[in-house]
């Protein structure tokens, strides 16, 4: 435990107490991504790798234009048959982007 009992990365040591979020929607999802940058960071994957999976999220979000909790596998299907039928994206491409996703 961290700071007064409060388990490290945990939301409260980034909050100040009796302030409401201004755009809580767009700050939840950058403090997922910070996370998950670090989860990553921790498995020793080059920036490289975690740079592309990030923009492969955000992409993705833009798509959806709704946030991460509210996603749909429907929707990832569609994103994905848009990318191989519009962009003509290789499978192994659109594989790396399930993965990200």
């Amino acid at each position: 435990m961290g700071k007064q009992g409060v388990a490290p990365g945990s939301a409260a040591l980034h909050l100040v107490d009796g302030l409401s979020l201004l755009r809580p929607g767009e700050q939840v999802f950058a403090a997922m991504l910070d996370g998950w940058r670090n989860q990553q960071l921790a498995r020793n994957l080059a920036f490289s790798t975690i740079g592309s999976r990030e923009k492969v999220v955000q992409a993705f979000m833009r798509y959806a234009d709704v946030y991460p909790w509210h996603w749909m596998s429907a929707q990832v299907d569609e994103w994905l048959g848009d990318l191989r039928a519009v962009r003509n994206l290789k499978r192994s491409t659109l594989g790396n982007y399930q993965e990200a996703v």
